[in-house]
């Protein structure tokens, strides 16, 4: 961590702090921001605020950034609370401070992180990827689907069973104490949020997610005594999150695949990664088409980058697991999420972002009886 002040808003950001900030990781040698042009992005996430600045320097500098994004805790105190007490400003910043010379699947390059703890204010300082596609989210991708999950498998198998993430405590190592305590925290965080949930969505929250929920909370301790057993011999690095909306695609622009929003990331079950992007990426249909083949694919390239013996039936268990996961987050995020972002979201895509955090995840949990296994 840095002795210079943290910026709260991109209105808070200064030529001189960008040029102190550039220079930290080698963004510019000797030229110095003297002018900069700041706007939001189009797409804002519901835990952050991202904006884009256009640099102007005193000099031209070989490689020096022409425009960055830098990103900022929300300003929008539920989820801004929710965020910061569940560690995740805390665990992006330390994800690039720690792995973003190597991570092992392409995502932004950093030129600065920091955060104070204590507040939760952070900023990153972030490659540009203006020139990559995003998905639009209104017709979803199979094709963009497989490509996440390609660099996904390789992503997992790099860091499986890799000695590094029992070393770094923000990675809450499966059996941990930290782990223990941030699912005691979840587990908190879930039954005050689902009756909430329930009064908000009504009708709109599939029983199928209710029951889940209500099983996971009734038989909580066993659960987690099954998932550590199901990643006892293959625990890995987890983005968390890992759906189409936090993916950069290739481009006509010259754009490419990247990955961003790494509040999330844990070590342990790579299986919560691929229930993500599948469950709540594709409907209910292109999941009956689709899924089976996606699993397999995955499975197949786990193998082909060194995981050995991965069958798949241990592939199918830990999909399951990172349903009922997949379940858990979406139902504690729903009650802190900005209106204002729903609505966006609504009128952008036609429907409302429950559809998918909810009914295309209950068609998944119902397809491979998700709820069977938590009878047991």
């Amino acid at each position: 961590m840095t002795s210079r002040p943290i910026p709260e808003s991109p209105e808070q950001v200064t030529d001189e702090w960008l040029t102190s900030a550039l220079r930290e990781h080698g963004g510019v040698q000797r030229a110095s921001v003297t002018a900069h042009t700041t706007e939001l992005v189009e797409m804002q996430g519901a835990a952050a605020v991202v904006a884009r600045f256009g640099l102007g320097y005193d000099v031209m500098e070989a490689g020096a950034p022409r425009s960055v994004v830098a990103k900022f805790a929300s300003p929008h105190a539920p989820i801004r609370a929710l965020m910061h007490g569940f560690g995740g400003y805390v665990r992006e910043v330390e994800f690039y401070r720690q792995f973003g010379a190597d991570p092992g699947i392409p995502m932004p390059h950093c030129f600065h992180a920091d955060i104070d703890p204590a507040s939760g204010v952070f900023v990153l300082v972030l490659e540009d990827m203006s020139r990559s596609r995003i998905v639009d989210g209104i017709i979803p991708s199979v094709e963009d689907t497989e490509v996440a999950v390609r660099h996904l498998a390789p992503f997992h198998a790099k860091w499986w069973n890799h000695p590094r993430l029992r070393e770094l405590e923000f990675l809450h190592y499966p059996g941990s104490p930290a782990d223990a305590a941030f699912m005691a925290l979840g587990r908190g965080a879930l039954g005050a949020a689902l009756p909430v949930v329930k009064a908000q969505l009504g009708s709109a929250l599939p029983a199928t997610i209710v029951a889940v929920a209500e099983g996971l909370l009734a038989k909580f301790d066993a659960l987690m005594e099954n998932r550590l057993r199901l990643i006892q011999d293959g625990a890995t690095l987890v983005h968390g999150d890992y759906h189409l909306g936090q993916l950069f695609f290739e481009s006509e622009q010259g754009g490419r695949f990247a990955v961003f929003d790494w509040q999330t990331v844990s070590a342990g079950n790579g299986g919560d990664d691929l229930a993500r992007i599948i469950a709540t990426d594709l409907t209910a249909e292109q999941q009956g088409a689709f899924g089976e083949r996606l699993i397999e694919l995955y499975r197949s390239l786990l193998v082909e980058h060194g995981v050995a013996g991965f069958t798949g039936e241990q592939c199918q268990e830990r999909f399951r697991m990172g349903l009922v996961i997949s379940a858990a987050i979406n139902i504690i995020a729903w009650p802190s999420i900005d209106p204002a972002l729903i609505a966006e979201a609504e009128a952008a895509t036609g429907r409302s972002p429950a559809e998918p955090m909810f009914g295309w995840l209950a068609a998944a949990i119902e397809r491979y009886d998700v709820l069977d296994a938590l009878s047991m």
